[in-house]
């Protein structure tokens, strides 16, 4: 029964993943060559797309399920089957169980716990903090030497967190420069696998 509920969701990702590529053909056919570019460099596949949708699904699935501040309060990227929590919880036994949690869910690789214990929620770090993600993620769509589709970017209390895979160092060192430049920045913490380390 858990297997074939796990492949009916596979197949609904992979469906919508399917309808989604379809829509978005003809804006990519007339777009940008960075656009084109960044696309054709996507490192993940299909199915570790797909995977990795699932995961982060159903980890906020469980935190929904289990503790609502978890839920509110913990951002979750994956790929390849890593996972990286960013955000900030009020305790240590929350940054805990939200780790716990995650390594529960199958397919997880390996959990980076990037939490932050703070019980000052400052609308105004918050703003601050989106719109340096922002920045950075559109200074990487306009770069056609970076493939932008294979990063993720998260910012809490100025502090960067960048999960993703470069094809180079070389390319993983501009990711992070150009990262460093945007005003606000405290620190870049990177999580940027090398393309021929994970083949």
């Amino acid at each position: 029964m858990s297997n074939r509920f796990n492949l009916f969701y596979k197949m609904h990702i992979l469906f919508l993943s399917f309808f989604l590529f379809i829509q978005c053909t003809p804006q990519l056919a007339v777009g940008t060559a960075s656009t084109a570019i960044a696309v054709s460099k996507e490192e993940r596949t299909l199915g570790e797309f797909v995977d990795d949708t699932l995961i982060k699904a159903q980890i906020k699935n469980l935190y929904f399920d289990t503790n609502e501040n978890i839920f509110f309060n913990v951002d979750v990227e994956v790929t390849q089957g890593r996972v990286l929590l960013t955000g900030t919880v009020e305790n240590s036994d929350l940054r805990i169980e939200a780790t716990r949690g995650a390594w529960g869910i199958g397919g997880v690789k390996t959990v980076i716990n990037e939490l932050q214990i703070s019980n000052n929620d400052n609308i105004l770090n918050f703003a601050d903090d989106l719109v340096i993600s922002t920045k950075i993620r559109g200074k990487l769509l306009l770069n056609s030497e970076l493939p932008y589709m294979n990063y993720t970017v998260e910012t809490v209390n100025g502090i960067v967190y960048i999960i993703g895979i470069a094809q180079s160092n070389e390319e993983r060192q501009a990711v992070i420069e150009l990262s460093r430049e945007v005003y606000g920045v405290v620190e870049v913490i990177d999580y940027i696998e090398i393309a021929t380390e994970s083949y």
